[in-house]
């Protein structure tokens, strides 16, 4: 995808992500009533608010345009649960869900050379985790 749509993408999600972020302190928008069971049962234990950290913190990053691996990373897994949530418990914001997965999935794609050493497997010729023996000196006699 040209840069300008990633750019686009970028801040759309950083925009998105951002208000559902500060939503979750200071209701900007209006949030459907009463909330799902397991909303209120994280919104009554505090960990909704741990999460719209994370998701304020990864929105700042995407808007400044720094560190976008890091904001995906840290968005992922948020979204996957509020993917599930929708798909499995509360339909009716499903179609945002979806939103935001297609952007955050484009704009991984576009950062895959970030997260390539991630799905790497062990090569020939790179260095083997500190701690850990090579086949070599596992197999030769004591």
């Amino acid at each position: 995808m040209p840069s300008r749509a990633m750019g686009a993408a970028r801040v759309a999600l950083g925009l998105i992500v951002l208000l559902g972020g500060i939503n979750g302190f200071v209701r900007v928008v209006p949030v459907p009533e009463p909330l799902h069971p397991f909303v209120q049962l994280l919104v009554d234990s505090g960990y909704v608010y741990a999460v719209k950290v994370v998701e304020i913190t990864a929105a700042v990053l995407l808007l400044l345009d720094r560190r976008r691996p890091l904001a995906l990373a840290l968005l992922w897994p948020v979204v996957v649960n509020i993917a599930l949530f929708h798909l499995l418990l509360d339909p009716r914001a499903g179609i945002n869900a979806v939103i935001l997965l297609a952007l955050l999935g484009a704009l991984t794609w576009h950062e895959r050379r970030a997260f390539a050493p991630l799905l790497a497997e062990g090569r020939a010729g790179s260095p083997s985790p500190v701690g850990s023996a090579t086949r070599r000196e596992r197999a030769s006699p004591a």
